[in-house]
Formats: C-alpha cells, sequence, structure tokens
C-alpha cells in the first residue's frame, strides 16, 4: 500500500486511521462560524496593551480590555470587555505579562520544519510514519495534492514567520530516504516552511524546570484574572475553548451564560448543517461542479474539500466572472483560470477570499485561504502579479499599496523556500 518504501529490512508494518484537514482554511471557518453567531471578527489588528481598573497587587485589580491597532491605518482604539481570554498559542507569555509583568513564562516555543515534495512520494491515501535514528517521529503523508514530509522539534523564539534552515531540511531528507526506494534531494523540495508549537510547563511548577512540557493545554489566571488557554493542539480544540470558557464562568460573576456549553455539538459553516444543500453527501457537491459548472475532477475536488458546501458559491462566482471559454498552450479549451496551471486553485478564489473570507493581503491569498505557498513557493511567485491584480481591482488598492504587498509577499515567500 506504500510502495516507494525500501523492501530491504522490512518486517512488517500496522495501518492506522486518522484525520487531515488544512488547518488555515480550519482556522478560517472557527472564525466565519463565530461571526455568524454574532462575534465580531479582527483581522490585521494588533494588541498593543491590556487596560485595566486599579492597582496591581490589590483585589480590586481587574483587567477590563485592551487597546488595539489597526495594522493598515494605523488608527488605535480601546475594547471594553467583562472578560478578557488571551488564546495567542506562542505568544501567550507576551500578553500575559501585559496583565501581570512578574508572572513566569509557561510557554516554550518549539519549531517544527516541514518539506513539499511531489506527490509520487506518497500514495494519494495512505501516509508513511516511522522513527528516526535519533527516536523522534517523521512522517510523509499525502497532502493537498503533494507530500508532506516532517518534522523536526527544536526550540525556537516565538516570532510571526519562522524559517526552516538547510540542517533541517538535510535531517528530514536523509530520514526519509532511510525508508524510501527512490531518494529524496534538494531538487525535489517545493516549499520548506516551519511553524511553533506552544508547549507548555505546568504553571505550579518549578520555573526553572524545563523538563516538563506538555502538549496538552493548560487553563491558566493570573492577577486581573485574565484567563489563558495554553498549549493543546487542533484535535483538541474545542474542548480547549469550553475549558478557557468554563474557567472565565467560574472566577468571574459578571458573566451570566444563558444555556450549557454548545461547542460540542456545533457545526461549522459549510458543513451542510442543515443538509439542504448534499444530505451530507459531499460527493454530490464534486458531482455538481463537473455537471453543472462544467469543472474538472481535481478542481472539483479542491472546492469541495476546501470549502465545503460553500464550494457552489465560490463556482457561482467563478462562472459569473469568466467571460468565455480560454484555451491553453494545446488549444484545448477550459472555462475557469487557474492561478498556476499546476494546482487547482483557481483565480476566482482570490475574489471570493475578498468578499467572504476577510481577506486583506496577497499573503492571506497566497497562504492563509489557498495555500498555494506552502505548497509551491515558486508557483506562488509566478502567480503573485495576477493575485496583486484581482486583489487591486476588488480592493481598491491605490499603485504604491500594490507595491507594497508586492514586496512584503516576495519577503514572506523567502521563508517558505528552500534555504540556502
Amino acid at each position: 500500500q506504500f510502495p516507494t518504501l525500501k523492501s530491504e529490512g522490512l518486517v512488517g508494518a500496522m495501518v492506522l486511521y486518522d484525520g487531515q484537514q488544512n488547518d488555515t482554511r480550519m482556522n478560517l471557518f472557527v472564525a466565519l462560524t463565530a461571526a455568524q453567531h454574532g462575534a465580531t471578527i479582527l483581522n490585521h489588528t494588533e494588541v498593543l496593551n491590556l487596560t485595566t481598573t486599579g492597582k496591581i497587587n490589590t483585589p480590586d485589580y481587574k483587567v477590563t480590555g485592551a487597546k488595539v491597532k489597526d495594522k493598515f491605518t494605523g488608527e488605535t482604539w480601546e475594547i471594553k470587555a467583562k472578560q478578557v481570554i488571551n488564546a495567542t498559542g506562542p505568544f501567550s507569555d507576551s500578553v500575559r505579562k501585559m496583565a501581570d509583568p512578574t508572572t513566569h513564562d509557561i510557554i516554550v516555543p518549539a519549531k517544527g520544519s516541514h518539506l513539499i515534495v511531489p506527490d509520487h512520494f506518497s500514495p494519494d491515501n495512505m501516509g508513511s510514519v516511522w522513527f528516526t535514528k535519533d527516536g523522534r517521529v517523521l512522517y510523509l503523508l499525502p497532502w493537498e495534492g503533494s507530500t508532506i514530509a516532517g518534522t523536526t522539534d527544536i526550540k525556537e523564539k516565538a516570532s510571526m514567520n519562522p524559517c526552516s534552515t538547510l540542517p533541517e531540511v538535510d535531517f528530514i531528507i536523509s530520514e526519509c530516504n532511510r525508508t524510501l526506494r527512490r531518494p529524496l534531494n534538494h531538487g525535489h523540495v517545493r516549499a520548506a516552511w516551519a511553524g511553533l508549537r506552544p508547549l507548555v510547563k505546568d504553571p505550579s511548577a518549578d520555573p526553572n524546570d524545563t523538563k516538563k512540557l506538555s502538549r496538552d493545554h493548560v487553563v491558566d489566571v493570573v492577577q486581573g484574572g485574565l484567563v489563558s488557554i495554553c498549549g493543546g493542539k487542533w484535535t483538541t480544540y474545542r474542548k480547549m475553548a469550553e475549558d478557557a470558557v468554563d474557567k472565565a464562568v467560574e472566577i468571574n460573576p459578571a458573566l451570566a451564560p444563558q444555556r450549557a456549553c454548545c461547542t460540542p455539538s456545533m457545526m461549522l459553516l459549510g458543513t451542510d448543517r442543515g443538509g439542504l444543500v448534499c444530505h451530507q453527501n459531499f460527493d454530490k457537491v464534486v458531482v455538481t461542479l463537473r455537471e453543472q459548472y462544467d469543472m474538472d475532477k481535481l478542481v472539483a475536488k479542491h472546492l469541495m474539500q476546501n470549502y465545503g458546501t460553500r464550494a457552489l458559491m465560490v463556482a457561482e462566482l467563478a462562472r459569473s466572472i469568466s467571460q468565455s471559454p480560454h484555451q491553453d498552450d494545446k488549444g484545448q479549451q477550459f472555462r475557469y483560470l487557474k492561478l498556476y496551471s499546476k494546482y487547482p486553485m483557481l483565480e476566482a478564489e482570490v475574489v471570493f477570499a475578498c468578499r467572504q473570507e476577510y481577506a486583506c493581503t496577497a499573503v492571506d491569498v497566497l497562504a492563509r485561504r489557498t495555500r498555494l505557498a506552502f505548497l509551491d513557493a515558486h508557483a506562488a511567485e509566478q502567480a503573485l502579479p495576477r493575485v496583486l491584480d484581482l486583489m487591486q481591482k476588488e480592493l481598491g488598492w491605490s499603485g504604491r499599496r500594490k507595491e507594497q504587498e508586492r514586496k512584503a509577499a516576495l519577503d514572506f515567500l523567502k521563508t517558505m523556500s528552500m534555504p540556502s
């Protein structure tokens, strides 16, 4: 079932079943669902400091909100709140210290590097996981039409754009080559990028003891009643949210919930919550995209997997902005323009991201709405001019803003490319 594995020395294997997600789109759909339920969503907004009443180290000291800044206009304002919850991942300690400068750090950011290589290094529906020479876990998995290889686990300072290093890339490649019939090399790497895991120490433990790190979550409360949800992972994100809100209700008499927690059963936007679109049989969405919108199978599956039932909205938009069928260099006709010929992302997704998904920058589109930058840094760079044109028209950018976006996107794509 994994034909690219070496047969020499192979004794056996176990087949385990697990879920897979597009994490940034999952994050987006959580935010969109929250907005539907009445939440106010702010994008590209920085917390400058927390507002408080009373004097620190006294019983009447209370966190009452935050002062924030619009990263585009520079405008600042205060947001008042009965309760503030800090859910900022690897940056949690910086917010905790806004409430209590004397509190000890509990977050230890760990960098995990990943490589994207061609799809033929893994079957479509099967991955491979094994132990490295030093006892760590490495994997090759099919992901978004490519193969993802990773990962490392290195302590790192918190930053917005962590990067892979050449030694990390070489480590992953060498470990993969222990298991593969056809060896990987630098030329196979289409993208190399890193993320930060917010490993957490128990806040009640000795602050000098760095050994007790966990991928489980911790709910922390510091002076002023600031609740922080720290650590954790995607598989338990709803439990994390429930525990954080439960703690806020427990410590804050001003909060009066009207009902029990509903997050365990709440369905996200795009999941056919009413069963009216496809009765939650999402293959029907693929069929509709192919039959009614004349899309090829790869594009139809991409839209269904990344948008759910909202794929039909993207298709309708794509049809409305498609003047007439176009021809490729072989003379074959196609109706919908792609961002890059080798990948299924459509130009219409850029417009949809601006209108429906809070996209504000070219990096938002290339990395956080589509995943083109994560899949192929070169392809994302080639698609950038068209993304800029579409976003300029959609968002009314000036020529100066467009050039700023171009430079910012190119700087970002350097962090997604094969390190030198």
